[in-house]
């Protein structure tokens, strides 16, 4: 069978810093017969206007010199003998100066699971809009959680959950449950929470496609951050 062009990266997850933007992702499902010699990262300041930055041979690349405040979309595909595979969803990121590291995530009908660092978020598009959720502190085994969708900022503990409408239609859009939080962590490592979100509680989603959950994995240091999002089935 002849070789194809590859199929579209996956986990593709966008992180805003001060000036600048940071992209991480994983391989395609399908090399297209083919093996992957690299990646194609797009952007533009309109989502129907993507340009070509630049071609890496790594599943990271972190844009610098931007402007805070402006919206940047993003995309990637991958590179085979064969040529250029499509590329993957657009994600916007908006650089920020001293605003907490946030990384975008797509929150589906299936559990969502994120683990986000003290002091910094996700944000996601649901509902016709963007909305973030923000870790502002973490005491014993509370965390102080700001939601932008209602605004509001509340304590969380284990086993909490909180269901917003973002839309003000009267049916709960996402659902929030705070799985775990680790408040003492050793010397160099932050505090996090790891949080379960799920969309479209009051439609047809029931919870989604069964026998899967997302993670997404949120992890910062002190001078560099990973994003690692992997796919798991229940047992």
């Amino acid at each position: 069978m002849a070789a194809e062009v590859p199929g579209v990266p996956t986990a593709l997850a966008v992180t805003s810093d001060d000036g600048a933007v940071t992209l991480t992702w994983s391989t395609p499902s399908d090399d297209g017969g083919s093996d992957i010699t690299g990646y194609r990262v797009y952007r533009g300041i309109m989502a129907d206007g993507l340009g070509i930055v630049e071609d890496v041979t790594v599943m990271l690349y972190t844009d610098n010199g931007l402007q805070n405040g402006q919206t940047y979309y993003y995309a990637v595909s991958a590179l085979n003998a064969e040529g250029e595979g499509q590329k993957t969803e657009i994600f916007p990121a908006t650089p920020e100066a001293g605003s907490p590291l946030m990384t975008s995530i797509v929150v589906a009908d299936y559990k969502t699971y994120v683990i986000i660092n003290v002091g910094e978020g996700v944000y996601f598009d649901i509902a016709g809009g963007t909305h973030s959720v923000v870790v502002e502190s973490i005491t014993g085994t509370s965390a102080l959680i700001t939601i932008s969708s209602d605004p509001q900022s509340f304590t969380m503990s284990e086993g909490d959950a909180e269901t917003v409408d973002v839309d003000g239609d009267g049916t709960d859009d996402f659902a929030i449950t705070c799985e775990t939080i680790t408040s003492e962590t050793a010397d160099g490592f932050p505090q996090t929470v790891k949080f379960s979100f799920t969309k479209d509680l009051g439609g047809s989603g029931g919870g989604g496609t069964p026998g899967f959950e997302l993670w997404t994995l949120v992890v910062a240091g002190l001078v560099a951050f990973s994003v690692v999002s992997i796919f798991r089935r229940r047992k």
